[in-house]
């Protein structure tokens, strides 16, 4: 994997034309003060028990900025044949029963939609608990991975160089010499974090608002403060999980553009998408974007994994970098087992640049965020599937058994009977 970023450093930059910058319109949105009830707060909002309200009325607890790409939206088609989720039988893990694949998605997976593109058509699509097609849904873990996609957009735009430190692209930071070790390929990478205790990542969460705390000086302020960084890597990183050190990659992108994070992503992402919805980033109480704040609709959200397809299957260059794709899809060899993050999915699964490389059938990649809410990508079936879930974890084995059954009944339903 690291051999890509080194030989792309020595290339010399893409150059690309800049968009002009009322093709995305970014608004602030405060707090809203309708009062959320007597038994949600701003420390329970997201208890397994609330997710449902949570990731759904995020705008209750916390502020945001709303992203809007000003471009004609391209309206999703359906495929001339759509899946029938009721009469599609797959096994179901927990008990080993054939069950269909619409009773794994409501009561096995808590899901609220569900959103099935092969070849950029939609085959299925479906939604439960109240969601709609128009609603954001909060991807809290999952905005990750879209992190690293925009880092590496940067790299081979000349904006970032993989081995330099972080502190070369946040002056502020200059002062905080244990960053000296965090280069901005690790940092990428996200297979590995600092030690944090549990005090610390509350005071985190704090700073950023996502709890009751000194929220008053905001996230940066919190990373900055003096001796913040003297301490070792974790022995036992938790990959997949967020936590202070991707708030780091957050700045590093704002100052290596030298706009708002929300301006990068609009301008660089989201509006090749052509969006139907507005896109919406949580911020702490001085307006940055938190790292885990991305929030999108479920058709959205499937337009980003349809533009990792077509960027794989493009003759002409395209802002995803062809080198990222190849990484996050190439064979990862024989293993003897997944790390405990992935366990339920098949052998050779494991976390690269924050996506999941999908163990099995080659050139599959997943987005795992929380409670269930992923993204499917299938390169050679040219497959998506989205899911907005509520599982009452943020992680399980059972649940990643139960997406992994989900999607290869999906992907198998799509195909021309000849060749599933």
């Amino acid at each position: 994997m690291r051999h890509w970023l080194t030989l792309l450093a020595l290339m010399v930059p893409w150059t690309w034309t800049l968009h002009a910058a009322e093709e995305c319109v970014i608004e602030p949105v405060t707090r809203s003060t309708r009062d959320p009830g007597a038994w949600i707060d701003q420390d329970n909002w997201l208890a397994p028990e609330n997710l449902r309200i949570g990731l759904q009325s995020f705008g209750r607890f916390m502020p945001s900025l709303k992203i809007r790409a000003t471009g004609t939206a391209q309206m999703l088609r359906p495929a001339s044949r759509q899946l029938e989720l009721d009469k599609l039988k797959a096994r179901d893990p927990l008990d080993q029963q054939l069950r269909d694949v619409g009773f794994l998605l409501a009561t096995r997976l808590y899901a609220d939609g569900l959103l099935v593109l092969r070849d950029g058509k939609v085959a299925s699509e479906r939604y439960w608990n109240g969601l709609v097609a128009q609603d954001q849904r909060l991807l809290l873990g999952g905005t990750r991975p879209i992190l690293s996609l925009m880092g590496a957009m940067a790299v081979a735009q000349g904006k970032l160089s993989p081995d330099r430190s972080i502190i070369r692209y946040i002056p502020a930071l200059s002062g905080q010499t244990g960053l000296r070790k965090l280069s901005i390929r690790r940092l990428l990478e996200g297979e590995s974090s600092f030690d944090w205790s549990s005090n610390d990542v509350s005071d985190w969460l704090a700073a950023g608002g996502w709890i009751t705390g000194n929220t008053a000086e905001g996230i940066r302020a919190w990373l900055n403060q003096p001796g913040r960084w003297d301490r070792d890597f974790s022995p036992n990183p938790q990959l997949g999980e967020v936590g202070p050190d991707s708030d780091l990659l957050v700045w590093a992108l704002a100052e290596a553009y030298r706009v708002p994070l929300t301006r990068t992503f609009c301008q660089e992402l989201f509006e090749k998408l052509r969006p139907e919805s507005a896109a919406l980033w949580l911020s702490d109480s001085q307006g940055t974007e938190l790292s885990a704040g991305l929030a999108l609709s479920l058709r959205d959200f499937a337009r980003l994994g349809q533009l990792l397809i077509d960027a794989r299957n493009s003759n002409r260059r395209h802002k995803v970098p062809s080198w990222f794709i190849e990484t996050l899809t190439a064979s990862a060899g024989l293993r003897i087992a997944n790390s405990p993050n992935l366990a339920g999915l098949r052998k050779g699964s494991e976390y690269r640049y924050g996506f999941v490389h999908l163990g099995g059938a080659p050139n599959r990649i997943a987005i795992l965020g929380p409670y269930g809410n992923s993204l499917y990508v299938d390169f050679d079936r040219r497959l998506v599937i989205a899911i907005f879930a509520a599982y009452p974890r943020n992680h399980s084995a059972g649940m990643r058994a139960t997406l992994e059954q989900v999607w290869d009944m999906l992907g198998s339903a799509t195909q021309p009977s000849g060749k599933r």
